[in-house]
């Protein structure tokens, strides 16, 4: 293994996120979003307080919006008919399958990053209880990136199989979608230490 990393997954990229929540039934669009302090004065449009132009969604009867933060792009969760304990009890599930269309939308961007890069690339995706996993073998050898997230949006990743910096180059692009910076926890193995030539730095390029 060249490393190990976990981190909490944040949403990073907002057209990843749009597409994950496009495919998995979330209608999203982008649209200036009012708050409220009631339903009785949001009824009545009165006294709404502009956040801005969000990322927006509906399932279920349940509006989702997303507001960008420093450490990515938050969720919100409103509905109009659901208790307060309803509501966080939906909300859990609707996230979870939200954080699962960006994990997968996530894994197909690397894939097609890999194949750019001139590698077959193969992804099996793996789903045990509340794990959901996902493996990517690169070319007819044992390169092998898998991730797994949990119900709580934990992850962990890890490399097999490339020697060197090229490991960091691999996963950095998956890195970047799912991560905030400085947020990965990562550890290092023997085959990151190893010396290798120059031109096995661009691993994806080797058969």
């Amino acid at each position: 293994m060249s490393h190990c990393t976990s981190f909490t997954m944040s949403f990073q990229d907002k057209r990843t996120l749009f597409r994950a929540m496009r495919n998995r039934g979330f209608q999203p669009e982008n649209r200036v979003w009012v708050e409220y302090q009631s339903q009785f004065k949001k009824r009545l449009d009165i006294g709404g307080n502009t956040i801005g132009k969000l990322l927006t969604g509906m399932k279920d009867g349940i509006h989702v919006f997303f507001v960008e933060r420093e450490e990515g792009m938050i969720p919100y969760f409103e509905s109009d008919n659901l208790s307060p304990k309803e509501l966080e009890k939906q909300a859990q599930v609707l996230l979870m399958s939200i954080r699962e269309g960006y994990l997968h939308e996530s894994v197909e961007a690397v894939k097609e990053w890999i194949t750019n890069a001139g590698s077959n690339v193969s992804v099996s995706e793996e789903k045990s209880g509340s794990i959901t996993s996902f493996v990517l073998t690169i070319g007819p050898s044992e390169k092998r990136v898998s991730i797994s997230m949990d119900s709580q949006g934990k992850m962990e990743e890890k490399v097999e199989g490339v020697l060197g910096r090229s490991c960091v180059e691999l996963t950095g692009l998956m890195e970047q979608k799912l991560c905030g910076q400085n947020q990965a926890e990562r550890v290092w193995t023997h085959e990151y230490d190893a010396t290798v030539e120059d031109q096995q730095i661009q691993i994806l390029r080797l058969s």
